[in-house]
């Protein structure tokens, strides 16, 4: 069975950490970026396709918003699931499949990931 692919974008390179080492842990392909630039630049690459993609909103270079709407302007990208964490937005962005507010509990993003990729 291949493992699945998670782009994990978020600028705070502890929480980027944590999350990734957790998250490999648990048996997956982690692919990290620092800023919305890093993240294109893997989105556009036209090989590599997440399975899913935990998006920060307040990213430098480019934000994760203009991520998203990268995402859902793209035909191949366009169902790919998006758990935004952000302490930007009350409320669910268009576009993203699921809120977790910051802080979040860490067993909350695991359970959002597992139920978008299982």
């Amino acid at each position: 069975m291949t493992s699945k692919t998670i782009l994990l974008v978020e600028d705070d390179f502890a929480i980027r950490d944590v999350i990734q080492d957790l998250l490999e842990t648990e048996g997956f392909d982690v692919v990290p970026a620092a800023n919305g630039k890093q993240a294109l630049d893997y989105l556009q690459d036209g090989q590599s396709r997440p399975d899913l993609v935990i998006l920060d909103l307040m990213t430098p270079i480019v934000t994760g918003w203009q991520v998203l709407d990268t995402l859902r302007r793209h035909p191949d990208l366009l169902h790919v699931p998006v758990i935004v964490v952000t302490a930007a937005q009350a409320n669910r962005p268009s576009g993203a499949t699921e809120l977790l507010s910051k802080p979040f509990r860490l067993d909350d993003l695991f359970e959002s990931v597992h139920r978008h990729l299982h």
